[in-house]
């Protein structure tokens, strides 16, 4: 995309819906909590008014910016370049490398997109939580009547440690959630956006 300095204003908008595509998926996959969360300042002067609110309108807004990205692609691979002999191979060659990266993000996206929305089966998280409940309390009881009150500070550590395991395990069922053991989407959004600017 870099070699076509003469039609940087395609390559400009390519590289600026880039940077709105991971914007998108985090908002997807993380819906919004509070009323204070302004989803057009996080897209800020990437893209236009007119973009920006089509981008925020749509269901499937990470499908809308993968369809921009395709036309796109379509457009940068149809740059004529200077050497006209091989200008179609040149430009076959280059919209085939897009849409293989482009086909990158929609599969990223997917993946995402099944962790967010496959819970934990009901059944084993119920069977799970009852059946270590049932074995903490009658493992206290034994522990006491064998040992007695003394037992009790190993027994809260023991049973603290076994309960934070089964608390991960719901915690890392939806992992894009805006809580401080989640994935940070904001920051990876930044990331991107600052590797796109460098190249």
């Amino acid at each position: 995309v870099a070699c076509n300095c003469q039609h940087s204003d395609i390559t400009e908008e390519f590289a600026r819906w880039i940077c709105v595509f991971p914007i998108t998926v985090k908002n997807y996959v993380r819906p919004v909590l509070t009323k204070s969360c302004d989803r057009r300042r996080e897209i800020g002067p990437l893209l236009n008014d007119v973009d920006a609110n089509e981008v925020l309108s749509c269901e499937f807004s990470p499908i809308y910016v993968l369809n921009r990205l395709r036309v796109l692609a379509t457009r940068v691979a149809s740059i004529p370049s200077s050497s006209s002999a091989t200008s179609p191979q040149m430009g076959a060659l280059l919209y085939h490398d897009l849409n293989l990266q482009i086909n990158a993000l929609t599969g990223a996206w997917g993946a995402m997109e099944r962790i967010n929305s496959t819970p934990l089966p009901f059944v084993y998280v119920v069977h799970l939580r009852t059946f270590l409940v049932i074995y903490l309390v009658l493992w206290h009881m034994e522990s006491i009547a064998a040992v007695g009150t003394i037992s009790l500070l190993p027994l809260f550590a023991a049973s603290w440690a076994l309960l934070g395991i089964e608390a991960a395990a719901v915690e890392c069922e939806r992992p894009f959630r805006a809580h401080t053991n989640h994935l940070p989407l904001g920051k990876m959004c930044v990331v991107v956006s600052k590797n796109v600017a460098q190249t």
